[in-house]
């Protein structure tokens, strides 16, 4: 969404390789004054059985920080989804800034101490699944967010974790914005539901990193802004929460997104005020509406192929150890090889052809050693014997022609 692209929110990178990458110490995050059980959070089965089967590939440098991301982003995106009149900063630290109705529910709500960090609700007419598909795959931001210019994914790391990249376009007056994220993508299960079943969700979570592949590039007038954490986190919607919101429809999807970050150099306030209350809430109408015209599904085809290419991946890396395994047994065999040459070596019958050997070779060294000299004669000497030759000739010649002119001049 628009005001997500301030901030930026993504997720899903081959194996991480040799390149100098370093977590990004990122500044004191909203997140940090959340509090939530933990406990009621875990990862859907299909999504266990995933992290199973993939094995190693699911070992990486970020992993921890990206568990870590994980329960933040929760914790920020479901505190106090209520708001009371007498609530405190520290029980709720969100204030509304919009409450649309029409033609889709939309609220937009400012972290009470934090500028950047904004929490926006939606609801969109469709399957949690089919709206995951289009928000967390970030090759497809341009889409939807009137404000990103361009959006790829750098590194898969494995388990829909990875390294992104996302430019975003220049809001008169400010310079344009990109920024380099840690992402996570993954479905996860946040307890029983008012009808005693588990509530199943998608979350598409980031966070700033510094990649040393992809430098601030300060020469085209880029400012490299910081995410804090952002993401969204995606839900069933409650048969008596659409009812309270008159949604006509089977299939609708509630959209909690968080954007907590640092645009970092100079922003207006006006800039600020135009993303939360008009780019913001064009860009998720907009969604909604493209999200309406796609067709539903209950599984999210974007997962799936996540598991299949970290199948790949997997299998990357065992053909990398097998091949490395291949190369020691060769040079094994082939040390072997040597030891047993230079066993033979020390037979009669061998040492005697190699005596043999020995003469022809020096035989065949001295014929090439005059060949040689030879060769070095032909190529330096014979110019200069051929120029001996012409002056000599030359030489005659003058002396015969200086001969005539005096015997004509007797006469």
């Amino acid at each position: 969404m628009a005001e997500s692209s301030a901030f930026s929110n993504t997720d899903e990178v081959s194996q991480y390789s040799d390149h100098s990458t370093e977590p990004h110490q990122s500044r004191q995050s909203c997140s940090e004054s959340s509090q939530i059980d933990s406990s009621s959070l875990a990862f859907s089965t299909s999504d266990k059985m995933a992290r199973q089967q993939q094995g190693s590939a699911s070992s990486h440098m970020y992993v921890d920080r990206c568990a870590a991301m994980e329960k933040m982003f929760i914790q920020l995106a479901t505190k106090n989804d209520g708001i009371s009149e007498g609530d405190s900063v520290e029980s709720n630290p969100w204030t509304p800034l919009v409450s649309l109705l029409k033609p889709y529910p939309i609220t937009i709500q400012g972290h009470a101490t934090k500028p950047f960090c904004f929490r926006v609700t939606f609801y969109a007419p469709t399957a949690p699944a089919t709206a995951f598909d289009l928000l967390a795959d970030v090759t497809r931001r341009p889409e939807w967010d009137e404000l990103t210019d361009s959006a790829k994914i750098v590194e898969k790391l494995g388990n829909g974790d990875a390294i992104h990249y996302i430019k975003m376009k220049p809001i008169w007056p400010t310079a344009a914005r990109d920024s380099v994220l840690l992402a996570r993508i993954t479905d996860i299960a946040l307890g029983s539901s008012s009808a005693g079943r588990k509530s199943k969700g998608f979350l598409n979570v980031s966070q700033s990193v510094e990649d040393s592949r992809i430098p601030e590039n300060t020469a085209e007038g880029l400012v490299r802004m910081e995410a804090g954490i952002a993401g969204q986190l995606i839900t069933e919607v409650p048969e008596e929460e659409k009812q309270k919101l008159n949604l006509e429809g089977e299939k609708w999807c509630k959209v909690v997104q968080i954007a907590d970050g640092d645009l970092k150099g100079w922003i207006p306030s006006s800039v600020l005020k135009f993303i939360a209350t008009q780019a913001l809430p064009r860009s998720l109408t907009k969604v909604c509406k493209q999200l309406a015209d796609m067709p539903v599904s209950t599984e999210s085809q974007l997962l799936l192929r996540n598991i299949q290419s970290n199948g790949g991946l997997l299998q990357q890396r065992q053909n990398s150890t097998q091949n490395l395994l291949s190369v020691s047994s060769t040079s094994s065999t082939a040390v072997d090889n040597t030891a047993s040459q230079q066993r033979e070596t020390s037979t009669p019958a061998v040492l005697t052809r190699n005596a043999r050997l020995s003469s022809k070779h020096a035989l065949v060294s001295h014929r090439g050693s005059w060949a040689a000299w030879l060769r070095l004669f032909v190529r330096y000497a014979t110019p200069a014997v051929i120029a001996a030759i012409t002056s000599i000739i030359v030489t005659v010649l003058l002396g015969k022609q200086r001969w005539r002119r005096g015997l004509v001049g007797r006469r």
